[in-house]
């Protein structure tokens, strides 16, 4: 280690004496990079917006699970007796065991008849947790709150309505909030209004005050945060079904959209592929002009090679000293292309967001920082070899007399 610092200030040194020299041997490291962390940035930004946007419009982040009520036997459909339930318990269960991975929702829907004043209304009654929000398509809070876990665990008679319920009321001109729905036996508060991308008045209950006579047979609903997550998720969720119901997953339908779900997880990893290669080839070029440059000061310094092996130097000195500064330049091109690169994509992202109408914005990933900084290494030790073995192989006497 300290004949490695000993190199690396006598690379300081060299750098500084020689400040177009090293603006030359930068020059390349700091154009890849800076197109590496562009690209990087750019890259993971774009993707985030992908997945926004799939999201945001499609279901392919979601799969459900529902119990069977039927199955065949012998060719025949037939209704499954002691049909399995997942209960409100499992589903806390099953979002303990995801948390970190996935939303979990536990939903049923029914149509039914609504009671407003005198006025009787045609609407879909959802029974949901507090995490609906995050599972409707395009679910905005207009005005008020949504549930809290407080509410469904002590079955509140509360209510959830959108803005197409809340303007069937016969005077939707007054204030919805605090009003009263009677749906069934019983009377609800309205405590919030929602705007959903479904049609038709919907009304959002808690899942316990929906399922209180027991009746109901509501679906586990997830929304996964990674899509490539899916397929692990159902197989532990089988497995799950597998040691707490009797006929195990197979009394269960797992429903997913798994031909998408393959398909967006091979294009995001062939998006990856390509900008890898792109940013590939501009480091190696990086590289080449380190190398480039380091085998002209062998030629330059080739009298003060043979002066320092004269003097006692070893073969192994001189390769590390040339390996030092190999490294020493790619870290100090490595570091200004990075601000630079960085100053570029956070000047362009603003002009890509005058012209596009999906929300794109960068994303540093501090994985990639370490990355380029370890890549910096890689390439002074890559392409600081030859140059520093072709010193070490020069004869003291002919490098002495070399003009």
């Amino acid at each position: 280690m300290k004949y490695f610092l000993q190199s690396v200030h006598i690379a300081l040194q060299n750098i500084k004496a020689n400040p177009l020299h090293t603006l030359l041997s930068t020059l390349g490291i700091i154009i890849g990079v800076a197109a590496l962390v562009g690209i990087l940035a750019l890259g993971d930004g774009l993707e985030e917006a992908g997945r926004n946007q799939i999201s945001k419009t499609t279901s392919v982040q979601s799969f459900s699970v529902t119990s069977k009520a039927r199955m065949e036997l012998n060719g025949i459909n037939v209704a499954i007796k002691n049909r399995p339930k997942i209960t409100y318990q499992h589903a806390r269960e099953l979002e303990t065991l995801f948390q970190e991975r996935a939303f979990t929702e536990y939903v049923s829907m029914r149509t039914i008849e609504a009671i407003v004043q005198d006025s009787v209304l045609g609407v879909y009654l959802h029974g949901s947790m507090e995490n609906a929000l995050n599972l409707l398509p395009e679910a905005e809070l207009l005005s008020g709150r949504f549930f809290s876990r407080d509410d469904i665990d002590k079955k509140k008679n509360v209510m959830i309505v959108n803005s197409i319920f809340a303007n069937s009321f016969p005077d939707s001109s007054k204030v919805v909030l605090g009003r009263m729905v009677t749906v069934g036996e019983n009377e609800y508060e309205i405590i919030g209004i929602l705007e959903i991308a479904l049609e038709g008045p919907r009304a959002l209950i808690p899942i316990t005050v929906y399922d209180e006579s027991g009746e109901a047979f509501p679906a586990v609903t997830m929304k996964v945060f990674e899509v490539e997550d899916i397929p692990a998720i159902k197989k532990e969720t089988e497995a799950w079904l597998d040691a707490n119901f009797d006929r195990g997953s197979d009394a269960f339908s797992l429903l997913s959209d798994d031909f998408w779900v393959e398909q967006l997880s091979e294009g995001i990893l062939l998006f990856k592929l390509i900008m890898g290669a792109i940013t590939g080839i501009s480091v190696i070029v990086g590289g080449i002009g380190i190398m480039n440059v380091l085998l002209i000061s062998v030629t330059e310094r080739t009298k003060e090679i043979g002066i320092r092996k004269a003097t006692g130097a070893k073969k192994k000195d001189i390769v590390l000293q040339f390996m030092a500064e190999s490294v020493t330049i790619s870290l100090v091109g490595s570091i200004i292309g990075w601000i630079i690169g960085m100053i570029g994509v956070l000047a362009f992202v603003p002009l890509v967001n005058k012209f596009v109408s999906i929300e794109f914005s960068v994303v540093v990933n501090p994985i990639s920082v370490l990355l380029i900084l370890i890549l910096a290494v890689i390439i002074g030790v890559t392409f600081g070899t030859y140059p520093a073995w072709r010193a070490s192989q020069l004869d003291p006497i002919d490098a002495i007399r070399h003009e």
